[in-house]
């Protein structure tokens, strides 16, 4: 009897310990929704297996004005949610409760990024508050300053492949990107993860999603513990939902971790930059990656429950 109670009494502090290091809550925008009275909505997302949505509602301005194509979201690091639209090319930040917009804090983008609606923007912050924006279009990473200054990186096209997703982490930053799945032909584009060089806008090949379904294009955020998440975009397959993913960030391998109800989620915002204390001689080549740990309460519950096993054992010795 007393080795089922100490059985079930380490089975169940484990299962505490896991769930404390769950999944997180994000923010996703279902721009490519088919549901004409939910589509272009701010989504609150449980990422987790047994995750729900909850919809904030349209990205909508004081004066109503709906923006129908925001492809790119992003936590500043002073937790402001931003987004950036690509039909009418602005950035602009969210508030989370409510999905409204303040119309005088819009930003336009400049001239030099392309109009057309078809840049499929992916959006990050670093740590030093800096804003990356990337382009399909053409190919090209650029660089927004506090002040909403923007600077190409590097030569035009030097991605070279059809990113519509980045995330950044650390101090100084490395960035990470996402390539699109499937071509508008339904050929297979680029579904694969890629660093991308923060001083000359190439991106370097890391691996293939593997196991991740089929896509268009997608969403790709860092956690506050330095995780990888991305969601995917597959309405364009038969109006199929969202796959939530996490991803190994030295491979690229993708674990299936939950489907969405809704469709057409592109974009994703989980918390702002993370690992942001300075950081000597980081970059991408530098093999020695933090290795995942448990969260805080995960190592205090693991920490209990090894006292606990400790304990045990002391007073079967001593009796």
């Amino acid at each position: 009897m007393k080795k089922k109670v100490f059985f079930f009494l380490i089975t169940t502090i484990s299962l505490f310990a896991a769930s404390a290091n769950g999944a997180p809550m994000a923010y996703s925008v279902n721009s490519d929704g088919q549901d004409q009275e939910t589509f272009d909505s701010l989504y609150l997302i449980d990422l987790a297996i047994s995750g729900s949505e909850q919809r904030r509602g349209p990205l909508v301005t004081g004066d109503d004005t709906v923006f129908w194509d925001t492809e790119g979201l992003a936590f500043a690091p002073d937790g402001t949610l931003w987004g950036v639209d690509d039909n009418a090319r602005i950035l602009f930040p969210i508030n989370t409760t409510t999905a409204t917009i303040n119309f005088l804090e819009i930003i336009s983008l400049p001239p030099s990024i392309p109009t057309g609606g078809s840049n499929d923007f992916g959006m990050t912050f670093a740590c030093d508050n800096t804003l990356y924006l990337t382009s399909v279009i053409t190919r090209t990473l650029y660089h927004f300053d506090e002040q909403g200054n923007s600077t190409m990186v590097g030569g035009a096209g030097a991605l070279g492949a059809n990113i519509s997703a980045i995330a950044a982490i650390g101090n100084p930053a490395r960035l990470y990107g996402l390539g699109n799945g499937l071509l508008e032909s339904g050929a297979i584009d680029s579904p694969n993860l890629y660093s991308i060089d923060t001083t000359t806008g190439i991106a370097t090949l890391i691996g293939p999603l593997t196991n991740a379904l089929p896509y268009n294009e997608g969403g790709l955020a860092f956690d506050g513990s330095g995780k990888l998440w991305a969601i995917t975009d597959r309405s364009g397959l038969n109006n199929q939902p969202s796959q939530v993913l996490s991803i190994d960030v030295g491979t690229g391998l993708a674990t299936p971790v939950s489907v969405t109800v809704e469709t057409g989620f592109e974009s994703l915002a989980i918390a702002p930059p993370a690992n942001c204390e300075f950081q000597i001689g980081r970059g991408y080549d530098d093999p020695y990656d933090r290795i995942p740990t448990l969260g805080p309460i995960g190592l205090l519950l693991t920490t209990l429950a090894l006292m606990i096993v400790g304990m045990i054992f002391l007073r079967r010795r001593i009796s």
